[in-house]
């Protein structure tokens, strides 16, 4: 999924065609450092399906190293998935 983080970097079109599933580019973005997982956020927040990311999301708001801004708005995603 590396060669596809830059992608992040616009916001989530859901009729753009992509060769790889928005859902798992947002996992990857989740693990990487905070600025991915703040534009990962992002397309969460734009419409890439959140459901599939219960797990991730509850696990990165539970992570002390990130910032509590992201572990907010990753607690919300989560809540209302």
């Amino acid at each position: 999924m590396l060669p596809y983080l830059v992608e992040l970097e616009s916001r989530f079109d859901v009729n753009a065609f992509r060769p790889y599933e928005p859902v798992e580019l947002v996992r990857y973005a989740l693990g990487a450092s905070d600025y991915w997982a703040d534009l990962a956020l992002g397309w969460l927040e734009d419409g890439v399906p959140s459901r599939p990311l219960i797990d991730e999301l509850k696990a990165f708001e539970a992570r002390a190293d990130r910032s509590q801004a992201l572990r907010h708005r990753a607690r919300h995603l989560r809540k209302s998935a």
